[in-house]
């Protein structure tokens, strides 16, 4: 039986690592709008990150890696409610690939 990729919605590797990020409203001014977290499922060109409060599909979100200060902008493709409260915000880089860390096996 043929497999169609493209409906995975997914067009590269994704990595099940954990990178500490800052995720921000780049619209907001002030600090308080961000919030430091984790994203997890990563690529170059998208990360699942978690959220204290729900994204809405199209909203720009930064994402900034703490540990080597990469700062990336991206669209929010879609919102899933989790456990604890907690949600589930898959992010979309678009303008360059996004070089995770030194673990990110094939990405450099």
């Amino acid at each position: 039986m043929f497999f169609d990729r493209s409906l995975e919605g997914r067009h590269e590797k994704r990595l099940p690592i954990a990178v500490v990020v800052q995720l921000a409203d780049p619209k907001q001014e002030q600090t308080n709008g961000e919030e430091k977290t984790y994203a997890d499922n990563v690529s170059p060109h998208g990360a699942c990150v978690a959220s204290k409060r729900p994204w809405q599909p199209g909203e720009e979100v930064e994402v900034t890696s703490i540990t080597n200060a990469i700062k990336a902008r991206g669209k929010v493709v879609y919102c899933r409610h989790g456990k604890n409260g907690r949600y589930f915000v898959g992010v979309e880089f678009r303008e360059r690939p996004i070089h995770w860390s030194n673990f990110s096996y094939g990405f450099h």
